[in-house]
């Protein structure tokens, strides 16, 4: 049984609350909008969230951020072992999605599972980010995604969200890449969101509008590293006090009507 709750806080006179699965929109003045709030509670076995946040991004934050050569190889799972957990996608179980395709109320959005890939359409160019969550909570991990992209192009976004505390609010870590081949790192807290770098081309990244890329996150504590196709991009220290939480896909198409991300395997290790 799902339980949905909805919170409005409205700012000023301006009132702009839209119904389920929690759209978020904000005006041209980032820090001058309205914030709705959603909380979740889904069942152990079909958990699962979508919430649609702006495209406004800050300046990038004072959080240590080390880039590396993309010529650096460095795949951390030759030295994990076999993964914890895995999803090869032959079904939408871990993400709560049954056999027919989902449209995301409220939002440009559609998710199904067909052929071994989470699928997720948008119709339009968005505005905004959304995502799917599974099931597990972790902390400390290595995390790594498959994704193959359909109508993806320049500034279009998609990648992995994860310390995510609760699935229905925006608060978490969105490791980004866009398929004109620059990657970031963002974090949302306390209803802000801020970019951990700067927008940076890679050479590891597959560009275009049919794509194939793999990304990892190796998370520890503070120390946050992005991994591009098994190639060490960046490392990350911040000390923001998101330690644990959900994972997922989030896809963002800016400027592309009709963009389609498919994740076709996930999984993650435990560190040592």
């Amino acid at each position: 049984m799902k339980k949905i709750l909805v919170v409005g806080i409205f700012l000023s006179s301006l009132l702009l609350l839209q119904a389920c699965n929690f759209p978020l929109f904000r005006s041209s003045s980032f820090n001058d909008e309205v914030a709705t709030q959603a909380a979740l509670a889904f069942t152990q076995t079909a958990q699962q969230n979508t919430i649609l946040l702006p495209t406004n991004t800050l300046p990038p934050s004072t959080s240590q951020a080390t880039l590396t050569p993309t010529s650096t190889t460095d795949n951390p799972k030759a030295q994990l072992g076999s993964a914890a957990w895995q999803d090869t996608l032959t079904s939408g179980n871990s993400f709560g999605i049954g056999n027919d395709v989902t449209q995301v109320e409220g939002t440009n959005a559609s998710v199904w599972v067909e052929d071994g890939s989470l699928h997720m359409y948008r119709s339009s160019a968005s505005g905004g980010y959304i995502w799917y969550c599974a099931y597990p909570n972790i902390a400390d991990f290595y995390l790594e995604g498959k994704f193959e992209t359909q109508s993806c192009n320049g500034t279009d976004q998609y990648g992995l969200t994860f310390r995510k505390p609760d699935f229905g609010d925006k608060t978490g870590y969105y490791f980004l890449v866009s398929c004109d081949g620059k990657f970031n790192l963002m974090r949302w807290t306390n209803n802000d969101s801020t970019l951990l770098g700067d927008w940076t081309a890679s050479d590891s990244l597959t560009q275009g509008p049919a794509a194939i890329n793999t990304l990892g996150v190796w998370a520890k504590g503070s120390t946050i590293k992005l991994y591009i196709n098994d190639r060490l991009a960046a490392e990350f220290t911040d000390d923001s006090g998101l330690k644990s939480g959900y994972f997922g896909l989030v896809s963002n198409p800016l400027q592309s009507a009709g963009m389609t991300v498919k994740l076709t395997e996930i999984a993650y290790y435990n560190l040592p």
